[in-house]
């Protein structure tokens, strides 16, 4: 794992990934927005180990983990919920809340929160994307991602698919 601060190419930092109970997230948001739902699908084999989906975004050109923004009057497990589905066609509410993460973000310049949740699965599912995902990866956290992922999801599903909470 990566030692925080990570600062990425644009100059974002991921400040912290805190491993917490969901109700921590309502806490985070009387202090920062947290408006980012994200979803570490975590596909688990017992000889070659866990593999994380990561989806790719036409627009930022990028692998990234499932997830997005909240609509308004959405609970983060909610947006979670609905994202994993348009972007993966993963139709589950069987979400484990996994971690609070912290950003610094610079366009604009703002710092926001980010709830994550994890679901794991024993079977490939039919991925479907969305006219945003332009592919589906299965990448193993535990080997070194190329420059096309972006970094703060390599590390936030790093530390999701290797804590033991």
């Amino acid at each position: 794992m990566t030692d925080l601060p990570l600062r990425d190419a644009s100059g974002d930092v991921l400040l912290d990934v805190r491993f917490a109970a969901e109700s921590e997230v309502a806490a985070l948001a009387e202090r920062v927005p947290v408006p980012l739902s994200l979803v570490v699908v975590v596909l688990g084999d017992p000889v070659l180990g866990d593999a994380v989906l990561l989806v790719f975004d036409r627009h930022r050109r990028r692998w990234e983990l499932p997830g997005g923004t909240r609509e308004a009057g959405e609970t983060p497990r909610a947006a979670a919920v609905r994202e994993l589905a348009e972007e993966t066609g993963i139709r589950t509410t069987d979400l484990d809340f996994a971690a609070i993460v912290e950003f610094d973000l610079r366009q604009p310049s703002r710092h926001e929160g980010a709830a994550v949740y994890r679901t794991d699965l024993r079977a490939v599912p039919r991925l479907l994307g969305d006219d945003e995902i332009g592919g589906f990866r299965w990448w193993d956290p535990r080997v070194a991602h190329g420059d096309d992922v972006h970094p703060f999801d390599a590390e936030i599903a790093r530390r999701v698919v290797s804590h033991r909470g």
